[in-house]
């Protein structure tokens, strides 16, 4: 029977989380760096110590338990009061320590109107001990980790605005449509929009089919991903349409293995914005974190 917890304990429950979080042993190597028999035994010295079966692995693929459902919520919610008490107790003596969790949208470092790298350094000068954690996720996840109180800070497209969160617009990014070298537009000029809509379009898998720029149908949606490494691999395949910002673009318009169709008529703005939770204490970092943010793009938060 569990009757105390330990530094031991709290190690093991955040291999736990990240398991449990990456679907699986193998998905969670990278997450926490070590291999998949470490992984396996941190677990089954978690499950003895606390009595319980925590999950099933096996050809059957992974999942949790009932009890390990409980566990992780559970886990979760110690390990934020375990972060937020360091936060708060380093603030009494003055320091700014603990962890941000920040997520952003995927291929946003070539837009100049994003200068993540500055505020990376901005973040760093004011905050020295502070660990930061940069992800890559899709709109949808910000959101749901925000409200989780997983999340300090998530930057995106939000096609829709979730109860309980505060959004602050921070800049816009011209999304154009393209073709791929071998596709059959690709050697014409100015096709009209009947013929642009009979072929395949890769669409953004987190719009839920309801992004349609300068009213564009495409007969056929064959191919959605959630990242623009997936949309820009579509185009390059020659048998799909798509949008990409013009960072993403550029080496391949420079290469020549795409091409932008009809930019007068499919073009358009995709408006970013920084999330952020609101009805819960903030930390002095996290405080620092929406100034900094306010700072660079001049928003009102």
């Amino acid at each position: 029977m569990l009757t105390s917890i330990s530094t031991p304990d709290l190690h093991l429950l955040r291999v736990f989380v990240a398991v449990a979080e990456a679907g699986g042993f193998s998905r969670a190597q990278i997450a926490l760096n070590v291999s998949q028999s470490t992984i396996s035994t941190q677990m089954n010295d978690l499950e003895t110590r606390l009595g319980m079966r925590l999950c099933r692995r096996g050809r059957a693929g992974f999942a949790l338990t009932e009890e390990g459902h409980e566990i992780y919520q559970i886990a979760t919610e110690l390990l934020q009061d375990c972060q937020g008490f360091v936060a708060r107790a380093n603030s009494l003596r003055g320091e700014i320590a603990g962890e941000l969790e920040i997520a952003t949208a995927d291929s946003l470092l070539g837009n100049e109107d994003f200068p993540l790298d500055r505020i990376l350094s901005d973040l760093r000068d004011a905050m020295p001990d502070v660990k930061l954690h940069l992800r890559v996720m899709e709109p949808l996840e910000i959101e749901r980790r925000i409200l989780e109180q997983k999340l300090h800070m998530g930057i995106h497209t939000f096609p829709n605005h979730a109860p309980g969160l505060r959004y602050v617009s921070l800049f816009k990014e011209q999304q154009s449509l393209f073709c791929g070298i071998g596709h059959p537009l690709f050697e014409i000029q100015n096709p009209d929009r009947n013929e642009i809509e009979t072929h395949d379009y890769a669409s953004r898998s987190y719009y839920g089919g309801s992004l349609r720029p300068g009213g564009l149908k495409p007969a056929h949606e064959h191919i959605h991903s959630g990242n623009m490494d997936g949309i820009a691999a579509a185009i390059l395949s020659g048998r799909f349409l798509g949008h990409l910002p013009a960072q993403c673009a550029r080496p391949y318009l420079a290469a020549g293995r795409m091409k932008e169709v009809c930019p007068e008529q499919f073009s358009y703005d995709a408006n970013f914005e920084a999330a952020f939770p609101v009805g819960v204490r903030l930390s002095r970092a996290q405080r620092i974190l929406e100034t900094t943010i306010d700072k660079r793009f001049h928003a009102k938060l």
